[in-house]
């Protein structure tokens, strides 16, 4: 089920403040579906999309985006912007792929990353997360499986092998110069777990969603839940 309906929205308010005014060329590495490109080539950007998986890259060309199939290594050409949205955690070398990425940059580009800080998440993160989870399964609204035990020891063990939130800021600030971030919520995007499928209606799913990103901003607010999304950002 797509819910980009959701997450797009709030990815473009908390991306404006960092990019540059349109129509700046932007590179979307990891593009997925291109629901984001797509949403900024609306907004008046020139956008590229590059994906190293078939599926994701004729997906997102069905989209309009233009698409680039490649690891975004051996992409070429001049962007203002570089941007990484949640899938610089699986790099196989944060220091190669930025390096690379910094080489694409026009004088004066940016290199910009949307990601979490998966060793952010605490106690009180883990059972928000997996409490919302196991809410939304009793609901009918999803289908997931929930973990047992010790609800972190769950959650580390899940995300133990991706890059830490702290790695990537510093690989990007080897990289560049005016390093700029910004805390985020992102569990409320994280609470269908690796392979949890949303049922029907999307609009009920949606609203869901809403309701438990609304929760969470609430609790990052009042200092009772970590804020474990990251924006960054580096100038060439």
């Amino acid at each position: 089920m797509d819910l980009t309906t959701v997450a797009v929205p709030h990815t473009l308010s908390n991306l404006k403040p960092l990019l540059p005014a349109a129509p700046a060329r932007v590179l979307e590495a990891g593009c997925g579906r291109g629901a984001l490109a797509a949403a900024l080539a609306d907004m008046g950007y020139e956008v590229t999309g590059v994906d190293r998986d078939a599926e994701m890259a004729a997906a997102a060309g069905e989209r309009g985006v233009p698409v680039i199939q490649a690891d975004v290594r051996d992409v070429s050409g001049e962007f203002d912007v570089v941007l990484f949205t949640r899938s610089l955690h699986h790099a196989e070398s944060l220091d190669d792929i930025l390096a690379h990425a910094v080489t694409l940059l026009a004088p004066g580009g940016q290199v910009v990353i949307e990601e979490f800080a998966w060793e952010r998440v605490d106690h009180a993160a883990a059972h928000f997360l997996y409490d919302n989870c196991a809410l939304l399964v009793a609901t009918g609204l999803l289908d997931a499986e929930l973990p047992s035990g010790d609800l972190l020891e769950a959650w580390v063990s899940g995300h133990d092998s991706l890059h830490q939130g702290s790695a990537m800021l510093a690989a990007l600030s080897r990289v560049g110069s005016d390093l700029t971030t910004v805390a985020t919520s992102v569990l409320w995007r994280l609470v269908n777990g690796r392979g949890g499928v949303w049922t029907e209606p999307a609009t009920r799913a949606a609203d869901a969603l809403d309701a438990v990103r609304e929760a969470e901003e609430r609790r990052i607010a009042a200092g009772a839940l970590p804020a474990v999304g990251v924006l960054a950002s580096i100038r060439r």
